[in-house]
């Protein structure tokens, strides 16, 4: 019987059985200020969020408007493109030569391959202004050329070297 008895001593509980205790801080009851607390982050974190979206979105308006401004001139310079290009003219266009606009007596105005410079004093017309035409048949007018001549340069840069340069057109010009 005595292996009965030792049996009977392993059907005894276990002391595996997990401590039902709880600290201090965990049965501490809520008072009605905790509440008020709690209410108040909440209505903090609210305001917070609130205050982060309307400044995202404020930088995405600010985005819009600049997309705006830059679709607007880029639909005006071609519109100039194409006026420049109805400009009557006795030659073949091509990329990378200037042109000269002027105006007649009538107000008509045409496209010249000789500058203001070599017609000299006996111009009979009115110049208007030059004009490069690009390798993508877009025109740059002559005050636009020296910003863009600074900007294709840093671009040939960028394109020649693997590596990264600053962009910064004052620097790397």
């Amino acid at each position: 019987m005595n292996s009965h008895d030792d049996n009977t001593s392993n059907c005894q509980p276990s002391s595996t059985v997990p401590d039902t205790r709880l600290s201090q801080q965990a049965v501490k009851i809520a008072t009605a200020t905790d509440f008020v607390e709690i209410a108040k982050q909440i209505q903090d974190c609210e305001q917070y969020v609130s205050a982060n979206a309307c400044s995202r979105l404020h930088l995405i308006v600010k985005q819009m408007q600049y997309l705006k401004k830059q679709a607007e001139e880029i639909l005006a310079q071609c519109q100039r493109d194409v006026e420049v290009h109805k400009l009557p003219c006795n030659f073949v266009k091509k990329p990378g030569n200037t042109y000269y606009v002027y105006q007649r007596p009538d107000g008509s105005n045409y496209l010249s391959l000789l500058s203001p410079e070599e017609w000299g004093p006996s111009c009979p017309n009115i110049y208007l202004g030059a004009y490069k035409l690009m390798a993508d048949m877009t025109w740059k007018s002559e005050d636009q050329l020296p910003e863009w001549n600074r900007t294709d340069k840093l671009v040939q840069q960028l394109m020649s070297t693997p590596s990264f340069l600053p962009i910064d057109s004052e620097e790397n010009v």
